[in-house]
């Protein structure tokens, strides 16, 4: 799932496909998982697909109640009204055809 997190990987395949060796910078930021609807728009997502998702389905109400009660919890600290910042980082990476 993540091989593209390797530079290494990245390199080889962009070569392989004819690109020149890539250029990698990695761009750090505060990403807002609400995407400007509030709290309770990440602890929604967070159930409704992902790892989370999978560790909730077939698990009774109760279960899935206090996890969505404690995602809510872990979230809130990073809540800055309707936003939900958590630092995050990705590459962007730049080649051109050779």
């Amino acid at each position: 799932m993540f091989a593209f997190a390797d530079p290494e990987h990245v390199t080889e395949v962009l070569g392989a496909a004819g690109w020149a060796p890539p250029r990698f910078e990695k761009l750090d930021m505060n990403l807002d998982i609400a995407a400007g609807r509030g709290l309770e728009e990440p602890v929604v997502q967070s159930t409704e697909i992902g790892a989370v998702n999978s560790w909730l389905r077939n698990q009774p109400a109760q279960g899935i109640s206090a996890a969505v009660a404690s995602l809510r919890e872990a979230l809130a600290p990073y809540a800055d009204g309707v936003s939900v910042r958590l630092r995050g980082a990705m590459w962007l990476i730049s080649s051109a055809p050779v």
